[in-house]
Formats: C-alpha cells, sequence, structure tokens
C-alpha cells in the first residue's frame, strides 16, 4: 500500500502541474514563438484549439439554463427578492456608465487617432484632406455587410418561439430570456415537486463543472494552440500602423482590469494575493478563447467557491453581467470611436461625447449572441449618430481584431464579476 501510494504521488503532481501557472506560461511561449515565426504550423495546430474551444462551449448552454432557472427559481421563494432586483436595476446601468465614460476619457487624452505621420496614414491606406471631414480608404477586399437597425433586431430576437431549436442553435439570448422566465414562473410555483426539479437543475449544474474542471488540465494545449493562430492572423504592417490604437486600448482594458480587481479585493475580504490567485482561471480562459461564455463557468466556481460570494445570487447576477452587460464591447467601441473622430479630425463637444459614450453601451449590449468579426459591424450604431460611415474604417479594425478579441473578452468575464462581487454578499 505504501509503495503504491508512492507511486501514486509523482504522476497526480505531475497531471496537476498542467494547471499551474508555469505550465500557462510556458504555452504561451510556445503560442507566441508558433505564431510569429512559423504561421503554417500555428495553422497545422489550429483544428486542435478549435476542438478545446468547442468543448468548452458545449457545457456552456447547459450550465447557463440549470443556473439561471435554478438561481431565480430560489431566489423568488426566498424573501430577498425585492432587495437583489434593486441591486441589479442600480448597479448594471452605474457600471456600464462607468467604463464607458473611462474608455472614451482615457482615447480623449491619449488621442490615438490625432497627429499620425504620413507613412502611417499611407499604410493605413487613409487620405486626410485638409478640410479634415473626406476620408478616402485605399484599402480594398471583402467586408462584413454593416449592420443596420442593430437595436430593432435585437428586441425581435429575443423572444424564442422554440426553445429546443435555440438551444440547437446557440442562441445565448434567447436561451437566456427563456431561463429568466422560466426561473421566475417555477419560483412562483408553490408545490412540493418543485424541490425536486431544483434539486435536479442542480445536479446538472454540477455535472457540467465537473467537465469544465476535467478541461482545465487541457488548457495549455488549447491555449498553444489558440494563441499561435491569433498571431499568425495578425498582419504585421498592419499592426505596427495601428500600434498607438492598440496601445491605447489595452492600456484602457488593463486599467478596468485593475479596477474590477480591486472592487473583487474590497468585496471578497480576502488578501489580495488569494484574490489574484482566485481570479486566474476565468483570466487566462478569457484570454485563450476569446470566448466569454466559455469562461462563465470558471468565473461562477471563483466566486462562489474560492471568493465565498453567495452561490445562489452568483450563479444568477454572473451569466446577466457577462451575457447582457457585455463590458468589454462597451469599452472597446467607446475607444475605437474617439479613434476614428480623431482619424477625421471631428470636433469632439458635449453633445458629441454623450453621444459615444451612450452609444456605446447600447453597441455593446447589442453584441449578445453575436461573435467573431460581425461583433465589430455593432460599431455603426455608435458612428452613425456622428455621421461617419462605418464602412470606411471597418476593415481597419477586422486586421488587429485577432488581438484585441481576447482583451475584449477579457473586459466582459472580469468586470462582469466585479459587478456580480457588489451585488452578491458573501456566505457568512
Amino acid at each position: 500500500m505504501v509503495t503504491s501510494r508512492k507511486a501514486y504521488l509523482p504522476h497526480q503532481a505531475s497531471i496537476e502541474w498542467l494547471r499551474s501557472p508555469w505550465a500557462i506560461l510556458i504555452s504561451s511561449g510556445m503560442g507566441v514563438f508558433i505564431g510569429t515565426a512559423h504561421p503554417q504550423v500555428a495553422v497545422w495546430i489550429a483544428p486542435f484549439g478549435t476542438l478545446y474551444l468547442g468543448l468548452l462551449k458545449m457545457c456552456v448552454l447547459p450550465i447557463l439554463l440549470s443556473a439561471i432557472t435554478n438561481s431565480l427559481g430560489r431566489l423568488m421563494q426566498s424573501h430577498d427578492a425585492r432587495q437583489y432586483v434593486q441591486r441589479i436595476a442600480v448597479v448594471f446601468p452605474l457600471s456600464l456608465l462607468t467604463v464607458s465614460a473611462i474608455a472614451v476619457a482615457i482615447a480623449a487624452l491619449a488621442g490615438p487617432g490625432r497627429d499620425l505621420s504620413t507613412e502611417t496614414l499611407q499604410t493605413l491606406g487613409v487620405l486626410v484632406n485638409q478640410s479634415g471631414v473626406d476620408l478616402e480608404m485605399a484599402l480594398s477586399g471583402p467586408l462584413p455587410e454593416a449592420s443596420t437597425g442593430s437595436v430593432t433586431t435585437l428586441v425581435d430576437s429575443m423572444v424564442p418561439d422554440n426553445i429546443f431549436a435555440a438551444l440547437s442553435e446557440g442562441q445565448t439570448l434567447k436561451v437566456l430570456l427563456f431561463a429568466m422566465i422560466f426561473g421566475v414562473s417555477l419560483g412562483l410555483v408553490k408545490a412540493p415537486t418543485t424541490a425536486a426539479l431544483f434539486d435536479t437543475l442542480d445536479s446538472l449544474y454540477q455535472a457540467f463543472n465537473k467537465v469544465i474542471y476535467g478541461l482545465t488540465y487541457l488548457l495549455p494545449f488549447g491555449l498553444c494552440s489558440l494563441l499561435a493562430y491569433q498571431l499568425s492572423q495578425v498582419g504585421v504592417a498592419v499592426l505596427l500602423s495601428m500600434v498607438d490604437f492598440v496601445v491605447v486600448a489595452i492600456a484602457t482594458f488593463a486599467l478596468i482590469y485593475l479596477v474590477s480587481t480591486l472592487v473583487i479585493w474590497r468585496r471578497s475580504g480576502l488578501n489580495f494575493w488569494p484574490t489574484l490567485l482566485a481570479l486566474k482561471d476565468p483570466t487566462i480562459l478569457s484570454l485563450a478563447t476569446s470566448s466569454s461564455l466559455a469562461c462563465l463557468p470558471a468565473a461562477i466556481t471563483s466566486l462562489s467557491d474560492t471568493l465565498k460570494f453567495n452561490p445562489q445570487t452568483t450563479n444568477l447576477v454572473t451569466p446577466l453581467a457577462i451575457t447582457l452587460c457585455r463590458f468589454g464591447s462597451v469599452i472597446y467601441f467607446a475607444s475605437a470611436t474617439l479613434f476614428v473622430m480623431q482619424l477625421y479630425q471631428r470636433d469632439l463637444g458635449l453633445a458629441g461625447l454623450g453621444i459615444v459614450i451612450m452609444g456605446s453601451i447600447l453597441a455593446g449590449m447589442a453584441t449578445s449572441g453575436v461573435t467573431g468579426v460581425l461583433t465589430l459591424t455593432m460599431l455603426g450604431l455608435v458612428l452613425e449618430p456622428l455621421k461617419l460611415p462605418l464602412e470606411a474604417v471597418l476593415v481597419l479594425f477586422i486586421a488587429i481584431d485577432p488581438l484585441m478579441d481576447p482583451f475584449r473578452t477579457l473586459g466582459i468575464v472580469h468586470t462582469g464579476m466585479a459587478v456580480t462581487t457588489l451585488i452578491a454578499d458573501q456566505e457568512s
């Protein structure tokens, strides 16, 4: 028995090493090297990253459906329902306004689109006339069709006429609305049988959480593949010409990440280092997968299991914050709009500031259920009131999107977690 135990422990330690920061660091370095030095190899190993991301996404809708339904149902049967609804109604709008205003302020002060050199403008394919109004794009290539009437489309697509079709097609917003309605209705049913259904939903949630935990052992391999492929797709020349915007955008994400971390730390009551360690998994998954929904289980687990926030409230608020508020998209759209306005040499008055702040919030929320490059077309919701054409600049943002998408996802997930801590209470 002693011999078998000694043989088992090193094996267990070797497996657990795959979840360590060193494994993540090494895999990230390999991904950067392969993506920049051997782009063809990055294309070859890309299917593994796609497979890993697919396995994570496979667990998202069952977790979303069970967590929201179970949490809302139990909440409606508790005495604290009114209190949490009031908190959500206050914290969500205020947090959206705050992050949008911070992003606008940083971009306005830093001016990533001002005073660009002639060489940079030529690389971007941009010729700014002396009037500062006309903008000509010399770049060519197929572009996604700009979205028109996105808010109307969003509202029309929220109600599922067939929940099973919505589940099979991965229509997150429809599934979320169904889960909310079903959870509230189930909570209002005063019958002994509802307790058994709540227990079943809880078992479903726990089962898929086990799957997610097992997939974390494959994270170094998935991270290397995904990172290598993303870097191999970034055009180096365009990336260098957009470097001012990229630096300002990443700095904005970093600042809001720091502020969100401080909020979580203060609300958790733990020391700062344990708080950082608790945020490790959702942070790494955000940067590795560029999928906010794939990070949802890790975010919930970190808040409820490690940081000890009320699981019922965490299971309810975290998916709502990540799916509806879309903080990362709001931040990115605000920075991108200021960049375009500076590129056109447009003056930004108080009215323009208000349009950018509110428009970025609406455009960010409109990205719920939208993935990939199509997310960028929602930028038209902000540019249209400012009389700036989306089609002229969309290709620039498409070129750098493989680099910016992970940071946008991190903003969605991490800021959503911080907002959750402002609503949820600590377990007694």
